[in-house]
C-alpha cells in the first residue's frame, strides 16, 4: 500500500464534518444498511457505523479500501469490529448481493463518475423498494480563483505533508480544481500540481437522468460553505413505486 495515497486524502478531505449531521439524520430515518459511494478511508462510512447503522462501503481505489478495512476492523485501539463491509468497485459497474435502505453520495462524488447513467441504473438496482438515494451536488462558495492558498498540513514523523489549492476554474463543463501537492522532509521540499475535475451537473440535471433511471425528488438540504470547503446541496430521491 502506498501510505502517502492515504495521507493525501485525508488532508484534503478527511477534516470536513459539516455534512455529517445529515447523513446521520437520513440513516436514521431509513433504518437499515447504507451504502456510501465513494467512501474513501471513512469520513463517513466510520461515523454512521459507530452509531449502528451496517454500511456497505463502496470505494475504487484499492489503497483507500485497504485502509477503510483496517480502521472498520478497530485494530489501533482493540475495540470490536464496526459495521462496515468494504467492497472495491467502480461506482458504475457495481452489483450487491442484498438491497440497501439508503444510498449516500457525499462530498460531490457523483461530479467525479464517468458514467452518471451507469451509476444511477446500479444504484436503483441496489435499492430496496422505497429506498432513497441521496447525492450531494456542488454548491454555495464555487468561485473561480487564480491564487496560492494557505495550505492543509500535516507533520508525520520527519516528513511534512502540505496541500495547498492554487487555483480554480470553469471550463468546458467542468470546475478544474488545482492543488500543490508538497512533501517536505530534511530541509527538502518536492512538489507537484495535482487537478482535479469535476463534471458540472446541477439540480434540475440529475433530477432528469434520476427519473430515466427510475427515481423521483423527495427532498433537498443545502449545506453552508465553510472556510475550507464549498458548500453543497444534498439532492433526495426516492425508489418510484
Amino acid at each position: 500500500m502506498s501510505l502517502e495515497t492515504v495521507i493525501w486524502h485525508d488532508l484534503e478531505c478527511g477534516s470536513y464534518t459539516a455534512d455529517l449531521p445529515y447523513w446521520q439524520a437520513l440513516a436514521g430515518r431509513h433504518r437499515g444498511t447504507v451504502l456510501d459511494v465513494g467512501a474513501g478511508t471513512g469520513r463517513v462510512a466510520l461515523p454512521l457505523a459507530r452509531a449502528g447503522h451496517p454500511v456497505v462501503a463502496l470505494e475504487h481505489d484499492a489503497e483507500l479500501a485497504a485502509e477503510l478495512a483496517r480502521r472498520a476492523a478497530n485494530t489501533d485501539d482493540g475495540g470490536p469490529a464496526l459495521p462496515i463491509e468494504v467492497r472495491c468497485a467502480d461506482a458504475c459497474d457495481f452489483v450487491l448481493e442484498r438491497r440497501v435502505a439508503l444510498a449516500i453520495v457525499p462530498m460531490q462524488t457523483i461530479h467525479l463518475l464517468s458514467d452518471r447513467a451507469a451509476f444511477l441504473g446500479c444504484a436503483r438496482r441496489a435499492l430496496a423498494p422505497g429506498g432513497v438515494l441521496a447525492v450531494a451536488l456542488l454548491g454555495d462558495g464555487v468561485e473561480p480563483f487564480e491564487v496560492e492558498l494557505g495550505p492543509d498540513a500535516v507533520q508525520l514523523g520527519a516528513v511534512r505533508y502540505e496541500s495547498a489549492p492554487t487555483a480554480l476554474r470553469r471550463r468546458d463543463g467542468a470546475v478544474l480544481l488545482e492543488r500543490r501537492r508538497s512533501r517536505i522532509a530534511n530541509g527538502a521540499s518536492r512538489s507537484a500540481i495535482e487537478v482535479t475535475r469535476l463534471a458540472e451537473c446541477h439540480r434540475e440535471t440529475l433530477a432528469a437522468e434520476a427519473s430515466t433511471a427510475g427515481f423521483e425528488p423527495l427532498e433537498s438540504r443545502r449545506i453552508a460553505p465553510t472556510s475550507d470547503h464549498a458548500g453543497s446541496e444534498i439532492v433526495c430521491l426516492a425508489v418510484r413505486a
